[in-house]
């Protein structure tokens, strides 16, 4: 037959082709379910290596030599065809690795009983050149012992073919198919091990071709070449240069596709840097947020906002979004990390400007009188309302000028800051007027407390642009209170009352005002 004249070659080209599957194959190797995959292709290539070596070798020691050397990727091409579908069906490796070592053991045995054959023939009863077609190739004998290794061998490409046939009764309609094509692929070297004695077919290195079908089924639907793919180019450059995470996972939580930014942010947000997620189970991450982790276990769809672990500016926004549908069974879920980092940074700033006052740092006068209103009186406890009034401010701005002025009031609220920041609320309430509020015992400590703050900003000298001081005095009103009813106006109007009485008393004192009577402090 004509064609059978570039019959070693076309072994060559299924050992080109697939060792070409293999190493193209082997950036996924640590996806669950195809680490063992881009073996098993350059197993196959092997093998028809060694068979097309076989065949053009003239001498017959050279064409014992490769037909001995076809028996290694021969039997360890179905072991590892068992350990891809195991792998791939329950998405696990886990002890995986030393089945395989404990099954390769007979195997290892195989082949150096096969080299060492020609002193024992425990192997090969008979050895000898056979000529089919114009091909020739060794002719062997095989011993009980030979048979009952290879049917060993076998044994691993039948439960292959159970495993996936038992996978399709629940798999989904998207992994029914690829499954399916799977087991048309792998059955065809599984049964010919049967069929081909029945067909009396004995062409040398016929078995190879049985395997081609397996490895380019696998290849096309699970490692799909790209350029096979509708708008490959388009897809990746708008996969890999979006300005979001995008993590996508199968129904076993595996993540099967990630792009760079992601990366990136899965690593910012667990704390470690990691060499590769894809294949990684997507809980390495999520077992440290729990609220999106229970979204994710029951396939709910949700939003949220994570910060990054040790650092105060970096935000992220992680949206789950279901990839397939629920009824066929747990699906994917598309994960897309947004950077809100800016965001949030400009959100901190509106309510910075919105709450602060801009000179003093302080709250200003709304943002301070809305916290007060949520101020809870607590049991045995009242609360006090200190205002604070910088006497003769005007005369200040008079002397030295407005930015003299402006500098007197950062200095009295550095200082009430110092003191009231972990004691209360504080805000600039007027022009250089001031407010705390905060828990006390009774009013009597609240007049103490004031009392002593006047004491403190007496002796405090303000040193001015220029080289000018100034010695500050401020006069201040208290509003005492044990009732949580009373409104924050109420308490305001007391304690302005009793400032307006220490202004009039002569400035530089305390006075604490109490419904219906308003008591003169004393004077320190």
């Amino acid at each position: 037959m004509p064609w059978m004249q570039g019959y070693p070659y076309y072994l060559l080209m299924g050992s080109v082709l697939s060792l070409y599957m293999g190493v193209s194959s082997y950036k996924h190797r640590n996806t669950p379910g195809r680490r063992y995959l881009w073996i098993l292709m350059l197993l196959v290539s092997a093998i028809f290596a060694a068979t097309a070596g076989e065949i053009l070798s003239l001498s017959f020691q050279a064409k014992l030599f490769w037909k001995n050397a076809q028996q290694a990727p021969l039997f360890l091409s179905t072991i590892f065809t068992y350990a891809a579908i195991k792998e791939y069906v329950s998405r696990s490796s886990e002890g995986l690795d030393r089945r395989l070592a404990f099954f390769c053991v007979p195997v290892v045995l195989d082949v150096v009983l096969i080299f060492t054959d020609s002193a024992h023939h425990l192997m090969r009863s008979e050895v000898g050149i056979t000529t089919v077609a114009g091909i020739s190739g060794i002719m062997v004998e095989p011993t009980v012992l030979s048979m009952i290794l290879i049917a060993y061998d076998q044994l691993f490409g039948l439960y292959a073919v159970y495993l996936l046939a038992l996978s399709l009764l629940n798999a989904p309609k998207y992994f029914f198919k690829r499954n399916l094509l799977l087991l048309a692929g792998l059955i065809i070297p599984v049964i010919s091990v049967f069929f081909l004695p029945l067909l009396k077919i004995s062409v040398t290195g016929f078995t190879a071709f049985t395997y081609l079908p397996p490895v380019l089924a696998a290849y096309l639907s699970l490692f799909r070449d790209p350029r096979l793919s509708l708008y490959p180019l388009a897809k990746n450059k708008i996969f890999e240069n979006m300005k979001d995470g995008i993590v996508l996972t199968d129904r076993y939580d595996s993540i099967i596709d990630v792009n760079k930014v992601a990366e990136t942010m899965l690593s910012a947000l667990i704390g470690e840097q990691a060499s590769s997620w894809e294949g990684r189970s997507i809980y390495h991450l999520l077992k440290h947020y729990g609220d999106i982790a229970s979204y994710y276990r029951q396939r709910v769809e949700g939003q949220f906002e994570v910060e990054a672990p040790g650092t105060m500016d970096v935000c992220y926004g992680v949206s789950l979004i279901a990839s397939g549908r629920r009824e066929t069974g747990p699906s994917g879920m598309l994960i897309v990390v947004s950077d809100l980092s800016e965001k949030k940074r400009y959100e901190r700033e509106l309510l910075y400007q919105a709450t602060v006052d801009d000179l003093t740092g302080l709250y200003n006068r709304r943002h301070f009188m809305r916290l007060v209103q949520k101020y809870t009186i607590r049991e045995g406890a009242g609360m006090a309302l200190l205002l604070f009034d910088i006497d003769d401010f005007k005369l200040i701005n008079d002397t030295y000028g407005h930015m003299a002025g402006d500098q007197a009031l950062v200095d009295l609220s550095g200082k009430i800051l110092a003191v009231y920041k972990d004691n209360g609320i504080a805000g600039r309430v007027g022009g250089e007027e001031f407010a705390v509020c905060f828990f006390t015992g009774s009013e009597r400590a609240a007049l103490t407390e004031a009392e002593n703050f006047r004491a403190i900003m007496s002796e405090h000298i303000v040193q001015l642009d220029g080289g000018h001081s100034i010695q500050l005095t401020v006069s201040i009103g208290i509003a005492f209170t044990e009732h949580s009813d009373i409104s924050f106006e109420d308490l305001y109007r007391e304690a302005d009352e009793a400032l307006y009485l220490s202004k009039a008393a002569g400035k530089n004192r305390v006075t604490l005002g109490r419904k219906p009577v308003l008591r003169e402090a004393i004077k320190g």
